[in-house]
């Protein structure tokens, strides 16, 4: 049985899709909605103009923003929800989290919002899926 689903989020549509895949599959489950900022992505899109500090506050900004959306959508959500930032590279975190955290099954989408994510995707959603001590649905 599975009581603890990790849905890394960010804002991408295909991550909305995981999140409500998850939501119709363990409709009982913990729910962890997880979002992890890779510095490396942020301070591309923030084009090196502004320092540390204010690509992690910008970061935590859209965060709460993503977990704004996901606390309406999970409103009717059968189980407890829970909103998670952590920073780093998603290929490490995600498995890691999972392993620290009693998780079940995780659940994600095929690829990230951004041209550098998808770019990269392939490889971090295998080494999600080679790392994890359990289940990996990715959903397209």
């Amino acid at each position: 049985m599975v009581d603890h689903v990790l849905v890394p989020m960010d804002e991408s549509p295909l991550a909305e899709r995981a999140l409500d895949f998850a939501l119709e599959v363990h409709p009982d489950a913990t729910l962890t909605v997880l979002r992890v900022v890779d510095y490396v992505e942020e301070s591309y899109k923030a084009q090196m103009l502004v320092g540390p500090d204010e690509i992690r506050e910008r970061a935590l900004e859209r965060a709460d923003a993503l977990f704004e959306e996901v606390r309406e959508r999970t409103a009717d959500h059968g189980g407890e929800v829970r909103t998670v930032t952590e920073f780093g590279k998603p290929s490490r975190i995600i498995p890691r989290y999972a392993a620290e955290h009693d998780v079940d099954h995780i659940v994600l989408g095929s690829h990230g919002r951004s041209l550098v994510s998808r770019v990269l995707v392939g490889d971090v959603a295998q080494t999600i899926v080679d790392r994890a001590a359990v289940p990996v649905t990715l959903v397209r």
